[in-house]
């Protein structure tokens, strides 16, 4: 049996003080009612998730709306990057290696 992988999932751009719900295969791993950008890295939050390696869901909830969902494989992808635009709309990037935030 695969050994257990950290998926490291990061609220980057955009975000100004709004309640985020962040669910993995619908477990809520993330509530947080007022999600900043911090303007200096990008990077809003950050949430490592171990998880067994295969398929999984990821859903993003913003003020109690779904603004994103989005499958991933945990044998492959690392990390997953979640933007904001100014619309509201949800954006996200996935990547293998690992993301540094200065």
């Amino acid at each position: 049996m695969d050994e257990p992988v950290e998926l490291t999932i990061a609220l980057e751009e955009g975000f100004e003080g709004q309640h985020v719900v962040v669910v993995v295969d619908g477990d809520v791993v993330l509530d947080d009612p007022e999600v900043r950008t911090r303007m200096q890295i990008g990077l809003a939050r950050s949430v490592p998730v171990r998880l067994p390696q295969g398929d999984h869901s990821i859903g993003v909830r913003v003020d109690d709306v779904e603004r994103l969902r989005i499958g991933v494989d945990a044998g492959v992808t690392r990390w997953v990057g979640i933007s904001r635009a100014a619309d509201g709309g949800l954006h996200a990037a996935t990547g293998g290696g690992l993301r540094g935030y200065v």
